[in-house]
């Protein structure tokens, strides 16, 4: 590990550390970088804001447990192993996913989710029938679902398993909870 990379995830590590303490909204960078031993300047070598650690964390730690290759066959599963590593990280995660804005962990969710569904949409052949407009769309309206379920069994403590939410929305997007709705309307109309 470098330096520069060591630097990093000792202040990632300095910014959960004080997360446990008080809110992400009263911590600041001269808390973080006190509380790590460096200077306002060092900080702000590594990172923008504390926004752009909480980013840091996400990308360092969730994206190599789930991987960065296109997510066809598998969504469903990695959503799965995103939402057990963040329950096995509630204390943290939790206080993360109630932060709004630009930057925010909710906001790198959206861009995993939006960058999933695009990555399903395509390799579906979908840009071949759908235009790049109606792809960021889609994308974007599923990710506000997803991320939304995931926010939403976040303020609720992350109880529970997180496998029913997840196969509710594998039906969903697969469009099995809309055939079957379809499948009982005609009945009823035949009737």
């Amino acid at each position: 590990m470098s330096t520069a990379e060591f630097t990093k995830y000792m202040i990632a590590r300095g910014m959960k550390e004080l997360l446990a303490e008080k809110s992400f909204e009263k911590i600041s960078v001269g808390d973080l970088a006190g509380h790590c031993h460096i200077s306002r300047n060092t900080f702000y070598y590594h990172f923008q804001d504390k926004y752009d650690v909480v980013s840091w964390i996400f990308y360092s730690e969730i994206m190599p447990l789930i991987g960065s290759s296109p997510f066809v066959g598998k969504w469903a599963d990695v959503l799965l192993i995103l939402c057990r590593y963040l329950q096995e990280n509630k204390a943290f995660y939790i206080k993360v996913l109630q932060v709004e804005g630009q930057n925010s962990f909710t906001e790198c969710l959206m861009e995993f989710h939006a960058r999933l569904v695009r990555d399903l949409l395509v390799n579906a052949k979908g840009d071949q029938i759908l235009t790049p407009e109606q792809i960021r769309t889609i994308s974007n309206f599923y990710a506000f679902g997803m991320t939304g379920a995931i926010s939403s069994w976040a303020k609720n403590g992350m109880v529970g398993d997180p496998a029913p939410v997840i196969e509710t929305l594998r039906d969903l997007m697969s469009g099995k909870i809309f055939k079957q709705l379809l499948d009982l309307q005609s009945q009823s109309q035949d009737s």
